[in-house]
């Protein structure tokens, strides 16, 4: 067997265990560590430059976080996703997107976002629009999507499907709210009323709940 072809199955076999050995480092110093004992891994997987600079303990928490994620999602992900160099691109870009956040919970949600697109469940458009969505996020608005979700659409007026009014802006630029017709009485003043798009349950239900 040549030294190549010794070097090449060293290096795949310790890519299929980097998520293991990234769970079990502590949030402070496995990125370091990572780069310094494996360093031909790093090398296969594109990602030698982006990960070392991933040195941050926020940056560190969110990547773990994200890897975490895939090992209690689907335990094959991590290991099929650095074997396929095809991935290299897209790693990059999960890991720039990755830097926008801070909290783990976007890292989980950017992780589903991720899976949905690998499963082709999504496509790559939308898998940007969501992660951008993700990264807008803050805990303000983790609280108002949730009271979002819980709305029962109205119940008096079941011509008219609306279920909220004065919604924050964030949600009708994110497509989790349409503008639709509203009853008008006499004397009364027409209300901008919304309802909740098949968009905002797609996103709810497969990328923002745990």
């Amino acid at each position: 067997m040549s030294n190549k072809q010794n070097i090449n199955e060293i290096a795949l076999s310790t890519a299929e265990n980097i998520a293991d050995e990234l769970i079990f480092k502590s949030a402070t110093t496995f990125v370091e560590d990572l780069a310094k004992s494996v360093p031909v891994a790093s090398v296969v997987l594109g990602l030698t430059k982006a990960i070392s600079n991933y040195k941050t303990a926020k940056d560190q928490r969110q990547l773990l976080a994200f890897i975490q994620e895939a090992k209690n999602t689907d335990r094959d992900f991590i290991e099929k996703f650095f074997k396929d160099k095809n991935n290299t691109e897209l790693g990059f870009e999960i890991l720039g997107i990755l830097d926008q956040t801070y909290l783990e919970k976007q890292a989980r949600m950017i992780f589903r976002a991720a899976k949905l697109l690998k499963d082709k469940a999504i496509s790559k458009s939308e898998f940007d629009k969501y992660t951008y969505i993700i990264t807008r996020i803050n805990n303000h608005l983790l609280h108002l999507i949730d009271d979002l979700y819980a709305i029962n659409t109205n119940q008096d007026t079941p011509n008219f499907e609306f279920d909220i009014e004065n919604p924050n802006m964030e949600f009708i630029s994110f497509d989790f709210l349409k503008e639709v017709s509203s009853p008008l009485y006499p004397g009364s003043t027409q209300i901008a009323r919304f309802k909740k798009t098949d968009s905002f349950y797609y996103f709810y239900e497969n990328i923002f709940k745990d």
